[in-house]
């Protein structure tokens, strides 16, 4: 019987195999990222998407590949680890450097850091023995984080609003050691803590030249790749708190000394972390010292500490969340609470006419009586330090009312804190209870004329507190990145994260109307330190260096500054 016409025969090459799923996986991938970037979440959580969607793409093309492809099994399996081979060699040798969005901004060889390389070019610890002449307060002083008030706010003369025909005027300008402590400042002098080789210091500069006073070191570093390799970079991150003649701090590790802030002497210290078992949290003891000046007779002035927890710590298992002691003598007055604490710093607020410590934890506002630290309060706060923390001040409003703002897609809260006898309730005043707006990560915002300004990722925005509606919103060129926002009078001065600019711009909810811009520190250097304004003089460092400027003022064109009409000689060291 003869073969059909249609019969294959021997020499009929295969028939081809159709590849579907590179493609159909190539265009998820396309699909899912597209997805993303039209969302309107902040950059940082749309990076971090899309970075997974980038890893699962690559591990879903290799994984094929490996299964799937043609050629040796050995070399199949080789382009499918090479990718990942090649991340943890890199990673092994060079240290990448990340912006507060997540994004590589750079690779250095592992090594010295900055703030070792600077060790030979800083003075060492020293102390001003004969102490310094003219100590004292100034008319405007900013002595501790954030000045005076609940948010960032400069009190002072009304600035110029126009720094093109009278701009800045740069004073001093000087290499500083790693940290992302800002300046206190009381008088002429500036306090602020450093990282340099593997000391951690205190350092007293006077700000009529930029040259130190004193300065007290302790054989400590942090760094958060002892975390598993987590960013964030070495160094103190809490601001010097000055009161009383004294320099209160706390170091990235949970270090507190009080110095005299005459000599840079210490005076006393409290090694928390050690003293009460608790764990260092990934990304340093950030909390600035509270200083709780005395309210009733017999009692002590207070330095309030945000101490934290151990790991896995439970309601009865730790008493020491956060711990008050005698400003004076570094005794022990109070201890209370067992949530871990946030990366914020604990301050005072007067609510239904009491003093009460606020607190933000993991996952919780926490109200404590400031004289023996009774808790009277919890609000639920979503947070957790190991990777979607707290780092954002609570900014307290008129009629007992509270503002919660946090980054990481969470948004802002206004809640009402109401007290019927002795028992406390908190309600949230919008609807819904948290809304998408002031998203701050690293930043706090202030306040005006019922508005609140604020950055949202690397949006400078202005919100409405009564409706928690966003008025407007703002994205430049360069980047404000995630920065930092103060407040001077009705003029905002935002430090943009990357660019080294600080930028003047009115504090409106009309519309965004940029009034100047200042090159204030070099370009591509991180800065997340708050800037500090004293009368005329801008104060504002990064983690590698700070720079001193006179301000021009309202009304005026060259008007000496108080920083210029003082002696250029420092105290005697």
């Amino acid at each position: 019987m003869a073969p059909a016409e249609d019969a294959p025969t021997a020499d009929a090459p295969a028939p081809r195999r159709r590849v579907v799923f590179p493609w159909a996986w190539i265009g998820l991938a396309a699909g899912g990222y597209l997805a993303i970037q039209q969302t309107d979440q902040t950059v940082d959580i749309k990076n971090l998407a899309s970075t997974a969607v980038l890893l699962l793409l690559l591990l879903g093309l290799t994984g094929w590949y490996a299964v799937r492809g043609k050629g040796p099994l050995g070399l199949r399996i080789g382009l499918f680890a090479a990718p990942f081979l090649a991340v943890y060699l890199i990673g092994t040798f060079y240290e990448f450097r990340f912006n507060g969005a997540g994004q590589i901004i750079g690779l250095h060889r592992r090594g010295a850091s900055k703030s070792d390389e600077m060790l030979s070019r800083v003075p060492d610890n020293q102390s001003a023995e004969s102490g310094i002449y003219d100590w004292g307060p100034g008319e405007y002083d900013y002595p501790r984080f954030l000045g005076e008030g609940p948010w960032a706010e400069a009190v002072g003369p009304a600035l110029a609003r126009d720094w093109q025909a009278n701009p800045p005027v740069e004073l001093w300008r000087r290499e500083i050691g790693a940290g992302w402590s800002s300046f206190a400042v009381l008088g002429y002098y500036g306090v602020t803590q450093e990282q340099r080789g593997e000391e951690e210091l205190v350092v007293c500069y006077d700000l009529r030249t930029g040259e130190p006073v004193w300065s007290h070191s302790d054989p400590v570093r942090f760094d958060p790749e002892d975390f598993k390799g987590q960013m964030g970079y070495q160094g103190p991150r809490a601001t010097p708190t000055i009161a009383n003649d004294r320099v209160y701090t706390q170091g990235g590790k949970g270090l507190v000394n009080c110095l005299d802030a005459r000599t840079g002497e210490r005076l006393w210290s409290v090694d928390t972390a050690e003293q009460y078992g608790v764990d260092v949290i990934v990304w340093g003891k950030s909390g600035s010292p509270l200083f709780a000046p005395i309210e009733n007779e017999g009692e002590a002035d207070l330095v309030v500490i945000n101490v934290g927890a151990p790991a896995g710590a439970t309601e009865g298992s730790h008493d020491a969340s956060v711990v008050a002691f005698n400003a004076e003598t570094g005794e022990e007055v109070w201890k209370s609470g067992w949530r871990q604490t946030s990366y914020a710093s604990p301050q005072l607020a007067t609510l239904h006419g009491e003093r009460l410590v606020l607190q933000t934890c993991d996952d919780h506002l926490v109200a404590r009586n400031a004289s023996d630290g009774t808790i009277v309060f919890e609000h639920p706060w979503f947070g957790q330090s190991a990777n979607m923390p707290i780092c954002s001040q609570v900014i307290t409003l008129p009629e007992n009312q509270l503002l919660l703002t946090k980054g990481y897609g969470q948004g802002a809260s206004r809640i009402q804190v109401s007290k019927e006898g002795d028992d406390w309730s908190t309600e949230p005043l919008w609807s819904p209870p948290i809304k998408p707006v002031l998203q701050t990560k690293f930043s706090n915002v202030v306040v005006r004329d019922g508005h609140a300004f604020g950055l949202r990722g690397e949006l400078l925005q202005c919100a409405n507190l009564e409706t928690g509606e966003s008025v407007w919103r703002k994205r430049r060129r360069p980047s404000f990145g995630f920065g930092q926002v103060l407040l001077a009078g009705d003029l905002l001065l935002v430090s943009c994260e990357e660019s080294g600019e600080l930028v003047l711009i009115e504090a409106t909810p009309d519309e965004y109307n940029e009034r100047g811009v200042l090159q204030a520190l070099k370009k591509d250097d991180l800065c997340w330190n708050n800037p500090v304004i004293v009368g005329d003089l801008l104060v504002i460092r990064s983690a590698t260096e700070a720079a001193a400027y006179r301000l021009p003022l309202a009304g005026t064109t060259e008007e000496p500054s108080a920083v210029d009409e003082a002696t250029a000689e420092t105290a005697s060291l």
